[in-house]
């Protein structure tokens, strides 16, 4: 995507200025803000401003929270939480479907339509774009055929190229002529606009994995195993399915502990919670299984949270840790808690956990649907 041409001063401020200004307002204005003038939309369009503007705003991670039951009422509506404001609500009804958030990355969510089978959509949800994925195959599907909700489902957006990628992957049914042994993956890219199908002798320990946990890095996308000893990940460049170890310190500590998989800041990390204590591992060297500590913290402060509390998001500043009905953020600068969003906001009538249906969102203006 080419930038646009962009005039050398709007108004009475040079364009340096306007840019830095404007780099560091929400991304909602932004999308307003293309409305001013030609040259602040051409500004704003623009390839440089988009990453610019992405490196500042993505400090500032939100957890986006949808409604345990997509049928209802209103339940295109998503709970948008952060550490600093009051939650408030993203409408998804720009894509006339009632659907499902499976995966975020980057500022895009991947959604599946919960009426139309095999229907999948990329958006952006702040400029209210979206694209159709085509399907997965032409046939219907049938009952030897994956389950109609992958098993797992996960999300790479670049941000440099615009390009991503979407993987859908499961297992054949366990009945019928099919004996429940393949693991069958479809993978998806945005500038081939095609699917590619891959098929895998079923291994043990992959055969349950939780599908709110797919994490990525600059290519490829992660998975943590049921015995909670590896990571699972396919490579788009090789396009190739490997594993690799946890780090050590939790392969020896795996009585009585949780094992949770997030991105940090493009990088892989798991979250260990062990007797009161919150362990965070970065994988610095995917070739040699090097793991390092971020930190490590006490959880006794927290009390009886800390024991129904699912990690759902972090960055550098922030851990987000969502229970039944509310949602903590833990400040690593100044090593304090607090409750994100609003108490309120957050319950509904459903007993599903908070957790059940939270991503972590990084706001942005990148396109999708071109």
């Amino acid at each position: 995507m080419d930038d646009l041409s962009i005039n050398p001063e709007i108004g009475f401020l040079p364009i340096d200025l306007i840019i830095q200004i404007l780099s560091r307002l929400p991304s909602k204005s932004l999308v307003r803000f293309k409305s001013v003038c030609k040259s602040w939309c051409r500004l704003i369009s623009s390839t440089h401003f988009m990453q610019l503007h992405f490196r500042v705003s993505s400090q500032t991670l939100q957890i986006v929270i949808q409604p345990p039951n997509p049928t209802e009422p209103n339940s295109e509506k998503l709970l948008l939480i952060d550490p600093f404001n009051p939650s408030s609500n993203l409408s998804l009804d720009f894509m006339d479907d009632c659907i499902k958030v499976r995966a975020s990355s980057n500022g895009m969510l991947c959604c599946s339509s919960v009426k139309n089978k095999g229907v999948y959509y990329v958006c952006n949800p702040i400029t209210r774009e979206y694209r159709v994925l085509p399907r997965t195959r032409d046939r219907p599907f049938t009952r030897t055929q994956p389950f109609y909700e992958a098993t797992l489902v996960g999300l790479c957006f670049n941000p440099i190229s615009f390009r991503f990628t979407v993987v859908l992957a499961g297992f054949y049914r366990s009945f019928g002529q099919f004996h429940g042994n393949q693991f069958v993956s479809n993978v998806f890219d945005s500038q081939s606009n095609s699917w590619k199908r891959f098929e895998f002798p079923l291994i043990d320990e992959f055969t349950h994995m939780n599908r709110n946990q797919a994490v990525h890095d600059i290519c490829s996308i992660y998975w943590l195993t049921q015995s909670c000893t590896h990571l699972l990940y396919f490579d788009f460049e090789v396009e190739l399915w490997g594993k690799i170890s946890l780090p050590p310190e939790i392969l020896g500590t795996q009585y009585g502990s949780r094992v949770y998989l997030l991105e940090f800041e493009g990088l892989v990390s798991v979250i260990e919670i062990s007797q009161g204590v919150m362990s965070t591992f970065i994988l610095k060297d995917r070739n040699l299984e090097k793991w390092d500590l971020l930190d490590r913290v006490k959880l006794k402060c927290i009390g009886g949270f800390a024991n129904s509390g699912l990690p759902v998001g972090q960055n550098s500043c922030f851990v987000f840790v969502a229970a039944q009905r509310n949602v903590l953020a833990y400040d690593r600068r100044s090593r304090v808690w607090k409750e994100a969003g609003s108490r309120s906001r957050c319950g509904s009538g459903s007993m599903y956990p908070l957790w059940f249906s939270a991503f972590p969102l990084k706001s942005s203006l990148f396109p999708c649907n071109f």
